[in-house]
């Protein structure tokens, strides 16, 4: 079996961390080797309370910055601190239920890369909706990747990511992680992930300066990358999209 470091970025998710926290450590069964990195992004309600009592029970590793520096970087700082064969991230807000990492297992002996899509958006507002599909489209006409959903899970292989790390802290950390690694080809497939509605708390991403963030690097990494003569969108890719998978199959 492979073997998975799971980081869990958080961000005032003091009603939703706890019992998320607890779902996730029952997986570690599924695996050969299992960690889960908890970073702590400068919370300012009791998240950093309820982390600290629960790594005294749980197999947890806490890393806490000292300022709030955003989605990527949060997830940046575990990835740098992850040990094990695959990496991934799960937000701390419970959308993705924790039983969904057991989707990852058949793929991970023939691919390099998973990028997941969520089926549904429950909870999501009309203008979440609007920045989202703006955002896609962008995304996968200026660099050639045709992903379904960019700000969803990803699966890496460590090695891959080591290689090919994204270096900006906005919402396109993941979709800048895909493009950097594009010259090497990785072998990629696309599954869909269960999404549940936000129970408690703000969503932290899809507000207007997220989104103006977010442009400011797509435009960044697009200048980047065609002055090194790497025209993507000349080149367009897409991940293998397998028919959904029986649940017992991933069991």
């Amino acid at each position: 079996m492979p073997s998975l470091s799971v980081i869990v970025p958080c961000f005032n998710e003091e009603g939703s961390i706890g019992p998320f926290l607890r779902e996730l450590a029952d997986q570690a069964g599924s695996f050969s080797r299992f960690e889960i990195i908890v970073v702590d992004d400068a919370s300012r309600d009791g998240s950093a309370t309820i982390i600290r009592s629960l790594a005294a029970d749980l197999p947890l590793r806490v890393i806490t910055h000292a300022r709030n520096r955003g989605l990527g970087a949060a997830v940046r700082t575990g990835f740098d601190a992850a040990t094990l064969e695959w990496v991934t991230y799960l937000p701390g807000d419970g959308q993705v239920p924790a039983g969904e990492v057991r989707k990852f297992l058949p793929y991970m002996a023939a691919y390099d890369l998973i990028i997941t899509r969520r089926g549904a958006r429950p909870g999501y507002t009309a203008y979440r909706r609007l920045a989202s599909a703006v955002y896609t489209t962008w995304v996968s006409r200026a660099f050639g990747l045709r992903v379904t959903d960019f700000n969803w899970v990803q699966v890496w292989r460590r090695a891959l990511w080591l290689r090919h790390s994204s270096r900006f802290n906005s919402v396109f950390f993941c979709a800048e992680f895909l493009v950097r690694c594009q010259e090497e080809q990785p072998r990629m497939v696309e599954i869909e992930l269960g999404y549940l509605p936000r129970r408690t708390g703000k969503a932290k991403n899809g507000s207007a300066r997220a989104a103006l963030l977010a442009a400011w690097h797509i435009t960044r990494l697009f200048a980047e990358e065609a002055g090194d003569g790497r025209w993507h969108c000349l080149h367009p890719v897409a991940p293998d999209r397998p028919e959904p998978l029986d649940e017992r199959r991933a069991a």
